[in-house]
This record gives structure tokens, sequence and C-alpha cells, in this order.
């Protein structure tokens, strides 16, 4: 399929073009990750408390600069990896809220939902069963780092690296959608964005 982007945000069909796939990522879109660590830290380690900065990119050390990046690799997929990434993880509000709406939206439509999520080996089991046990339910499951390898038609993400890797390399020659958080502000108005997965139903799709 070919998609063309479109102002103000609107993803256009070519003619004769009829289903989608469409990527979603799971940290930062369906599971709270960051805002989670964030408390799991002040539990943990309070006396690091207010060290903590605002999240503005995916570098570690830019808002946890009391910890190396392997000493944070380590606290968050070695010693704690279980409580962020498992099935008691929290979801973020909005996307259970939309979930059911996009899922029939998909079904009337014949669109395919595909979950395209960048996990550590000791991590994919356990968020198969946080998205299940939130009733994230997708057509099809991929665990990847290179997600432009995965043929899919839009990808949702909150990965700058993510995202600007889709666009250049897509192998589907598919159109990124930055979910909007504070770790990717730069990206806010050179990419199509959206605050939440329902905004798919009408302002990307028309």
């Amino acid at each position: 399929m070919t998609l063309v982007a479109k102002k103000p945000y609107i993803i256009e069909y070519e003619k004769g073009d009829k289903y989608m796939r469409i990527g979603i990522d799971c940290d930062g879109v369906l599971r709270d990750f960051i805002p989670d660590l964030i408390e799991k830290i002040k539990v943990t380690n309070p006396e690091h408390a207010d060290k903590i900065l605002v999240p503005e990119s995916w570098d570690w050390e830019q808002w946890l600069p009391f910890w190396s990046e392997d000493e944070t690799e380590d606290y968050v997929f070695g010693t704690h990896y279980k409580e962020l990434f498992g099935r008691d993880s929290t979801p973020i509000k909005e996307a259970v809220e939309d979930w059911g709406k996009l899922k029939e939206w998909a079904k009337e439509n014949g669109h395919t939902l595909c979950l395209v999520s960048a996990q550590r080996e000791n991590c994919k089991d356990i968020t198969r069963e946080f998205l299940d046990e939130n009733g994230f339910d997708f057509d099809e499951y991929h665990f990847t780092h290179d997600k432009w390898s995965i043929d899919v038609d839009v990808l949702v993400d909150d990965s700058p690296s993510k995202l600007q890797k889709f666009k250049d390399r897509s192998v589907a020659y598919g159109i990124p959608i930055c979910m909007k958080t504070t770790w990717n502000s730069e990206l806010h108005d050179e990419m199509m964005s959206i605050d939440r997965l329902s905004d798919l139903i009408g302002r990307c799709f028309g």
C-alpha cells in the first residue's frame, strides 16, 4: 500500500487501496514505562529522588545524572525488569480507554494491528503478559530493534531514533507517527504526531 501524508496531519489512501497494517509500539505508547521507572527509583533510592530531571531524550544520563548508563541499564533490565515490564507494570490510561474503540475501527475497516516493540530477551514473555493483562490484543506480535524491517504501513512510536530509522528505511515505505512525549518534542513539528491512540481514527486517516 502507498500512503500520502498531507497537512494538517491526515494520511490519505491512494485510489484502489483498502487495508492497512498498523504498527504500534509498547513502551511510551501502551505502557507507562518512564513514569514507572521514576517512581521505582524514588522508592528504592530515595536519596536520588530530587536529582531526577524531566526526561527530554532517551539518553539515561540526561535525566538520571547520578548513574552511569551501565548502572541504569543494570537497574532497569537486570534488578527491576519484572516490576517495570511485567504483568503489573502500569498501562497508559488513555491507551486503555482507546483500545476497544481502535480495535472496533480496525476490524470494521479490515486493518491489521501489529505490535512492533524493541524488548530485551528477558522482557519479551513478561511484556506479552502485560499486554494480555490489560486487553491489548494484537493480530500480530513482532519483537525487534529493527522496526523498519517489519511490513507495516505506519508505525506509532515514541522513540526519536526508531521513528527516524523507520522514516528512512521502512521496507513498506511506511509513515512514522510520533506519540507525543517530553523526550521527543523535537519531532512534534517534523513528523505526524498524536496525543493518544484514538487520534489515529480521525486525524490521521480522515
